[in-house]
């Protein structure tokens, strides 16, 4: 009932009445919608349901709350990517925002997609820039600044935003050299980028066709690494479901194959199609012989949560403030998170390992390090 639900929300179509039940078990709805970022989506099927399965009082008061609290949160989402596209921009910083609320516009109603933080991509050339611009400029008085590999994490009027030199990565040596000269190409190149508006201005925003790819991907790294809820496979699956016929099938085919992602696309393709009711022709390489693991990928997924948060195995790691006790506490996570891989992606799962042991704890020693300063 919850993906019969989820599908409805997503779609905008009421359930089919054979498919209806005698009743609802709207607790544990709502405890799964919230542990996956997707109540919101469950809050929009309600109106195609009939009133004798409407949720109780006590619940549907909390669940209108919810929706405007969305709302909200939305609403100051888009308000800071506006004020960071323009603030950088007059610098002369044309910086790109990814995923976020640029994604949110793929969705039937934007407003129920439950958003996190903003990922604002400036590049390796323009980051040390950045990075001045936003301590001058934009980031809270009181804010706490961030730094890893990737990208300098800061607030802004209450909102996180993550100032990108890197979009992501891949582990693999070899194959990272022609993501990275993939996402050069989408992002840094003005002819290969979109625009939107977000509150009154014209905001840059990737393509689609990096998007399809680039989200997978998002969500892919984090199921290996801690965990994903459903809300990272909407996001991608919305992309497919609105876009489909703006994406280059056959350039998208082949970046797969050069990327070594073709079957954590099938994987997670089977789980789109099969529970998020996204349509089997709108879903390029779509493998049926994925579905049993498809299954069992799903039932980690709604078991660990929003990025792991509610997994057994990501139980008790202390905040990434922690400096070298989390570093040792999330070393367990990662090793089984790539032996776990190792049948499907072996290379992949191997050079992930090192990498994440590596990365990590530089990461965390240098948070130690600040904290005592």
């Amino acid at each position: 009932m919850f993906f019969e639900l989820l599908r409805s929300g997503l779609y905008g179509i009421p359930i089919p009445s054979d498919r209806l039940p005698r009743h609802i078990k709207w607790k544990k709805i709502v405890d799964t919608a919230r542990k996956n970022a997707v109540l919101g989506i469950i809050i929009e099927s309600l109106q195609f349901l009939p009133s004798s399965l409407l949720p109780p009082s006590d619940i549907a008061v909390g669940m209108k709350r919810y929706a405007l609290s969305l709302i909200r949160s939305n609403m100051t989402m888009d308000r800071a990517a506006a004020k960071l596209t323009e603030r950088f921009r007059e610098h002369g910083i044309e910086g790109v925002v990814m995923k976020g609320q640029g994604v949110a516009r793929y969705y039937r109603i934007p407003q129920i997609r439950q958003s996190g933080d903003i990922d604002f991509y400036v590049g390796k050339d323009l980051y040390r820039n950045a990075i001045r611009i936003a301590e001058e400029y934009l980031a809270d008085k009181s804010s706490h600044d961030d730094e890893n590999e990737q990208h300098y994490m800061f607030w802004m009027d209450g909102v996180p935003v993550e100032l990108h030199r890197l979009a992501s990565k891949i582990y693999t040596p070899r194959r990272n050299r022609r993501f990275q000269k993939w996402i050069i190409s989408r992002l840094e190149n003005p002819e290969a980028r979109r625009s939107i508006v977000i509150d009154n201005v014209e905001v840059s925003v990737p393509s689609y066709d990096f998007d399809a790819v680039y989200i997978f991907y998002h969500a892919w790294r984090h199921y290996i690494v801690s965990g994903i809820g459903l809300r990272q496979l909407c996001d991608w699956a919305m992309v497919l479901h609105s876009h489909y016929d703006d994406i280059d099938i056959d350039r998208l085919i082949s970046n797969l194959h050069s990327f070594g992602m073709t079957k954590g696309w099938k994987l997670f393709g089977c789980i789109a199609v099969e529970y998020l009711g996204l349509p089997a022709a709108k879903m390029p390489l779509y493998d049926p012989s994925y579905s049993r693991k498809a299954a069992k990928t799903l039932a980690s997924i709604l078991e660990g949560g929003s990025f792991g948060h509610y997994s057994r195995l990501n139980a008790g790691v202390p905040g990434r403030d922690q400096g070298l006790r989390y570093a040792l506490r999330k070393i367990r996570p990662v090793i089984v998170s790539s032996f776990n891989m190792l049948k499907e992606i072996p290379v992949e799962a191997f050079f992930m390992l090192l990498d994440r042991i590596y990365h990590g704890s530089i990461d965390c020693i240098r948070r130690a390090n600040r904290k005592k300063r």
